[in-house]
């Protein structure tokens, strides 16, 4: 018989090991691999700057003292219309693959029974996502779809090209082929992957401006984060150190009266693609802030960016000749409240990337 109970300090190696077995992120041989665990499920799971005892990840124990499930939960202080709203943010949902169906359904259902207000996670597979809606939850479709802007759409091309194995010669003997296509897509007058100079500037985004104004860009919406500084310090420095997405680029925009028109945050990869985290932008500025986030991404190198959508912002990144699809990710809600179930239907909420499971990621 299964039994689920709160995460602790000793459980890290045995839930180090599951999380290894079910994610593959490495070999047992692979030096430092339990070192590394234990530094990032002390920083996530048991000592984040948000925790404060109301809410603690979970472990399935199946037997005396054997770990079979681990689901992480991380506090989120919100607001909801000016009231102060608990949010549990769940992932690293893991589960032995000999022990799956009645471990992760407990251990999901202790989760949801829980002090938050809301429940959510937004990298979810099709498997958790079916355990998930049968515990009560649903689906927040206005959050499940991604888009992309290519910016060097030949190149983007041969990089998706090399990563299927038959191709790979195909892609590399194309590469000359491609600088000289992207040259001209991106040169012709009325081309739309020509890139003008946008009006206004940038300057570097620092975590002191980022949580003065927050509450004022995210204010037309219903649902918004309530940070404190410790906690933006804390996330910005978790994005940042993520391995493999690149240098996290922390951009404020402003427009000719040197007004705040919004701000971006993005990771460029050393294949040129890039993951927009949060974009923040005054009703008015949305198309400017994009058109400087695309220069300011080409500048760095990127031949496309993506990111979650914003239901605020589909329009004008529509008319920015973004293209919207599903990457195989999930964002699942779970409430008593049915008016914050709702807010988060109709994409009345302000949930970025930086909200949710990004910062959690393990590299």
């Amino acid at each position: 018989m299964s039994s689920v109970r709160r995460f602790v300090e000793d459980d890290v190696p045995q839930v180090a090991d599951l999380h290894r077995r079910v994610f593959r992120t490495a070999a047992p041989t692979t030096a430092g691999w339990m070192e590394a665990y234990r530094q990032y499920f002390s920083e996530v799971f048991l000592n984040n700057p948000p925790g404060d005892g109301a809410l603690t990840s979970l472990v399935c124990e199946e037997g005396p003292g054997k770990i079979v499930g681990f689901l992480g939960l991380m506090p989120r202080r919100m607001v909801f219309d000016g009231r102060p709203v608990l949010m549990a943010v769940c992932s690293q949902f893991a589960v032995d693959p000999g022990s799956r169906g009645q471990a992760g359904l407990r251990m999901l259902k202790r989760c949801l029974e829980g002090p938050q207000d809301l429940s959510i996670t937004d990298e979810a597979g099709d498997s958790t996502r079916k355990i998930w809606e049968w515990c009560g939850g649903a689906t927040a479709l206005p959050y499940s779809i991604d888009w992309i802007r290519p910016l060097r759409p030949a190149r983007l091309a041969v990089t998706v090209l090399a990563r299927r194995k038959a191709l790979a010669p195909l892609a590399r003997a194309s590469v000359p082929v491609a600088w000289v296509v992207d040259a001209l897509a991106t040169g012709l007058a009325g081309s739309p992957f020509r890139l003008s100079p946008p009006r206004g500037s940038r300057e570097d985004l620092d975590e002191a401006m980022l949580f003065a104004r927050l509450p004022e860009f995210a204010a037309d919406r219903s649902l918004r984060p309530d940070y404190d500084d410790r906690s933006v310090k804390w996330l910005l420095e978790r994005a940042a150190e993520l391995k493999g997405h690149g240098r996290l680029r922390k951009v404020l925009v402003r427009d000719e009266e040197r007004e705040i028109a919004g701000w971006y945050l993005y990771h460029v990869d050393r294949d040129g693609l890039g993951e927009v985290v949060q974009i923040a932008a005054r009703a008015h500025a949305v198309h400017r802030v994009l058109d400087h986030l695309w220069e300011d991404a080409a500048r760095q190198g990127a031949i496309a960016l993506s990111g979650r959508l914003e239901p605020a912002f589909a329009q004008e990144l529509s008319e920015r000749c973004c293209l919207f699809y599903r990457r195989g990710r999930w964002t699942l809600i779970h409430s008593k409240k049915p008016e914050l179930l709702h807010a988060i239907q109709r994409g009345d909420a302000f949930l970025t990337r930086l909200e949710g499971e990004w910062c959690l990621r393990f590299r």
